[in-house]
């Protein structure tokens, strides 16, 4: 109906007016409660940022900062040291025949009346040794080259070297210590050079001490090669990786994999698929102990065991997270803890493997529903909905601990053996080349293997590097 007055026409303009402005009101009320619910959910995303920490992540203990003040411990009352019924350790006496000095004293005159002793027989004899360094003085061979002139054809010629000398002035064994500070005692190029005039006095420069880690990289390198090989055949392998600074502009990845008796380390610019199978080999067809990450899934012939250390600390953040993820945290934790305690019956003998895989079916039953709900649950905070999901997807390979002997529920094995190149990295700040790239996996998988296999490995590396200098293949690295 068309307006017959102007008052109508007015009042007609006014509520198309006021419609006008509803509508922007409400338009600005939606745009409000949409940027209120995102300020919300980041306010929740820093505030579990802020929560975040070595016990409720994959971050280093290195990154939690100051902590708070863990309460004092209750005073015993006992001296501090060795309590009463505590077995001593006491040093090993040296074989008599491999010691180097042997003196035999009596006793001059008796302690209680001062009768002289000399005529006296001897009894029994309490034995005391010293251990002393030796003095440190260096070996030096010198080597006078000759020149002579030919009486036939007046040619000079000169002396050579014998077969195997060291092209340096360095021989192999102190190439050897020389490679082994700078690498398993973390030591600097610096302060190699100074260890080595304190303390033996040898005199070798910065470059020369370059030069040396150099010469047994290369002397070492088919023994790395074959122990790569032998890793890509093992059943069962923990495999892990960490940052190691850049290199050449690109950001270096060590990459970690223990197997019994075996540890090799790869030095590569990437974290992806193309790294993780140059580790273990494309057509893998064990075991991986493994975190979530998944360039490792990438091995399709391969099985996985994830690492349940990892997935109870992201439990742990969901116990301390608010609310709804909190109430879920702490049903997937008493789970977890229930599965742990029977795993522990198992290591310690008390209940056998069928056993085992009777009492884990019910908390397997328990721990699928929990995430199920935890991933659909609208309340749950969403990196708690992506991890339960994420685990829902991966829910094989959280339990092949369980029917799988050698196998074990965490990655520990992998973690500790990463340890040793940490404490490297943040000495060294990575690597400037390639062949200083290729001396870090050569000397940490040497290291690692060494000390799983109980070999010295000052002694080895100098027969390897003897043998190299002679053009010979290394020892058997056992």
């Amino acid at each position: 109906m068309e307006p017959t007055t102007e008052f109508e026409r007015q009042l007609l303009a006014r509520n198309s007016e006021l419609e006008q402005l509803l509508k922007a009101a409400l338009d600005a009320n939606a745009e409000l409660t949409r940027r209120l619910i995102a300020a919300e959910s980041r306010i929740l995303e820093l505030e579990a940022q802020l929560r975040t920490n070595s016990r409720n992540s994959s971050k280093p203990p290195s990154t939690d900062g100051f902590r708070r003040a863990t309460p004092p411990k209750q005073v015993t009352g006992r001296k501090p040291g060795g309590q009463p019924g505590h077995k001593g350790v006491t040093k090993d006496f040296v074989p008599e025949d491999l010691v180097d000095r042997l003196v035999d004293l009596d006793p001059s005159k008796c302690v209680h009346c001062s009768t002289p002793l000399e005529d006296a027989p001897r009894l029994d004899a309490e034995v005391r040794q010293i251990t002393e360094l030796p003095p440190a003085k260096p070996v030096v061979t010198q080597f006078k080259l000759y020149r002579k002139r030919c009486p036939k054809c007046g040619g000079f010629s000169r002396a050579k070297l014998p077969v195997g000398s060291p092209t340096g002035g360095f021989g192999p064994g102190l190439q050897a210590m020389v490679a082994l500070l700078s690498s398993q005692y973390c030591l600097s190029r610096r302060d190699v050079s100074d260890l080595l005039l304190s303390v033996v006095d040898i005199r070798m420069g910065i470059a020369s001490v370059q030069a040396c880690c150099e010469s047994v990289s290369d002397a070492v390198a088919s023994t790395h090669g074959d122990l790569h090989e032998a890793l890509k055949t093992s059943p069962i392998v923990h495999a892990d990786e960490t940052g190691f600074g850049e290199c050449n502009d690109s950001r270096m990845w060590l990459w970690a994999g223990q197997a019994p008796n075996l540890e090799v380390f790869r030095l590569q610019p990437g974290r992806g698929q193309l790294q993780a199978k140059d580790l273990l080999g494309e057509d893998f067809s064990g075991t991986i102990h493994r975190d979530r990450w998944r360039p490792y899934e990438s091995i399709k012939s391969a099985r996985s065991q994830l690492c349940w250390a990892h997935i109870r600390r992201h439990f742990q953040a969901m116990v301390e997270s608010p609310e709804a993820t909190a109430t879920y945290g702490r049903g997937l934790m008493e789970t977890s803890n229930e599965i742990f305690h029977n795993w522990h019956l198992f290591q310690d003998g008390e209940i056998d493997r069928a056993k085992l895989v009777l009492v884990m079916e019910p908390l397997q039953d328990r721990m699928r529903a929990c995430l199920e709900l935890a991933s659909q649950d609208a309340k749950v905070v969403s990196k708690a909905q992506g991890i339960a999901r994420d685990l829902l997807r991966q829910w094989k390979s959280l339990w092949t601990f369980i029917l799988q002997p050698g196998v074990v529920p965490t990655n520990n094995a992998a973690e500790q053996a990463v340890r040793k190149a940490v404490l490297w990295r943040k000495g060294s700040f990575g690597c400037n080349s390639k062949a200083g790239c290729r001396y870090v996996e050569r000397m940490l998988t040497l290291i690692g293997t060494a000390r799983l296999r109980g070999i010295k490995l000052l002694s080895w590396m100098t027969q390897a590097v003897n043998a190299h200098l002679q053009g010979d293949d290394a020892p058997v690295f056992a």
